[in-house]
């Protein structure tokens, strides 16, 4: 079964698994307020400058929105008169989020990251202000996340920024332990209580033990040309496991 039919099946109980995810949401809100603080702070930095001052509404893509947790951290941080694109490719996924209540500029395509550039003119008419993606890249081959990379790095405003949120371990022994514990000792459990389509998070456990390293992940983002990276990482139980980076477009 496609990894979209996977996520098709799993999206009626992925906010309520979620929820129970202690530190998911204010992580996603500490990552999109970052991203919105440099963008309303880039003004005098950006030779393409801000869109009309620092406190101009926001062009925004959220590059695998899913049920739209993300992009509700999104508008929250920039404001309901922000424009946010949700890009995803699972149907059922989009299904939840466009049933959630939002402002005029909120909306959502069907589309995979990799179609980024097929679908940034129609949606957004231009290059974006700047682009969260979380929880995306280690679900794109790996052959593939340079060249997913670098179209975000192209539909995304010089000047303009990035912030990438994902869960990394590779290379540090703790970090895989705590991630496999917690999976088949608490998520995966409670996915079969919830009739949450436990494969999926059995896909979850997996994906992230072959996801990039951090170093990795910095390497890609320097071949595709965007620069200033600042990393952090979550606190409680995902610290050293769930890491952001920002990163920007020079100008």
């Amino acid at each position: 079964m496609q990894l979209a039919e996977q996520f098709d099946r799993a999206a009626g109980r992925y906010d309520v698994l979620t929820r129970l995810n202690p530190g998911y949401h204010r992580a996603l809100r500490d990552a999109a307020t970052a991203l919105v603080s440099r963008l309303r702070g880039a003004s005098d930095r950006s030779s393409g400058g801000s869109p009309g001052g620092s406190s101009a509404p926001l062009r925004l893509w959220d590059l695998g929105c899913g049920s739209g947790l993300s992009t509700q951290a999104l508008v929250d941080a920039a404001g309901p008169d922000a424009t946010v694109v949700g890009l995803d490719s699972s149907p059922g996924m989009l299904q939840q989020a466009r049933a959630k209540d939002w402002p005029a500029g909120i909306r959502f395509v069907e589309a995979y990251a990799q179609d980024l550039p097929g679908v940034a003119a129609e949606e957004l008419g231009g290059q974006a202000d700047g682009a969260f993606a979380a929880y995306l890249l280690r679900n794109v081959p790996e052959d593939q996340r340079d060249a997913t990379v670098g179209a975000i790095h192209d539909q995304v405003r010089p000047g303009g920024w990035v912030a990438l949120q994902d869960y990394h371990v590779k290379g540090d022994t703790v970090a895989v332990a705590v991630w496999t514990l917690v999976c088949w000792g608490v998520v995966m459990p409670l996915s079969v209580v919830l009739r949450g389509n436990p494969a999926i998070y059995r896909y979850l456990w997996r994906s992230v033990l072959d996801n990039d390293s951090t170093a990795e992940l910095s390497a890609r983002l320097d071949r595709a040309g965007l620069t200033e990276q600042t990393w952090s990482t979550a606190r409680g139980w995902q610290r050293g496991i769930l890491h952001t980076v920002l990163a920007r477009r020079p100008g």
